[in-house]
């Protein structure tokens, strides 16, 4: 599937597909630089929600979820890059309506390279309210947003 370029505040999803839906509660959150890992990585204290994927022309954006009790947690975001140059991107996340469409601004970490064949990895420590989440990345170049389908409980 061909990907679609999204100004960076206007993120319908109906063109990418989700794999999971599951209950988030609470609220903020902050990048932990230099991450490495998976998006199902949840750690010891925290349980694996679900993720949802966005299928790129030139990789995979996915985004996994982790909470504790009924509070979301973590949410982790990777960038598998199959092919193409190397990028600057900005990985992070966006609190949605059901439609996909950002009512929070989006949060992202700091810039980082994605290259063909490898990961791009960030994770966010954070306690959000209940609610409807997606990952994003940023490109930092073109400023377009690539956004996975919509997760959680809107």
């Amino acid at each position: 599937m061909l990907d679609r370029l999204l100004p960076s505040l206007v993120t319908p999803t109906a063109f990418l597909t989700v794999s999971a839906i599951a209950c988030a509660a609470v609220w903020a959150g902050s990048a932990a630089a230099g991450d490495t890992g998976s998006v199902g990585d949840c750690g010891p204290s925290l349980t694996f929600s679900g993720s949802a994927f966005g299928y790129l022309d030139n990789g995979t954006l996915s985004a996994g979820f982790c909470v504790k009790g009924r509070s979301l947690r973590r949410i982790n975001v990777a960038y598998d890059k199959a092919r193409g140059g190397a990028t600057n991107v900005r990985l992070g996340y966006q609190q949605t309506n059901s439609s996909g469409v950002g009512i929070k601004r989006p949060v992202y970490g700091p810039a980082v390279t994605a290259r063909a064949g490898g990961t791009t990895f960030r994770s966010f420590s954070l306690s959000l309210p209940s609610g409807c989440y997606h990952g994003i990345m940023l490109n930092t170049a073109t400023r377009f947003q690539y956004v996975t389908k919509v997760w959680g409980d809107c």
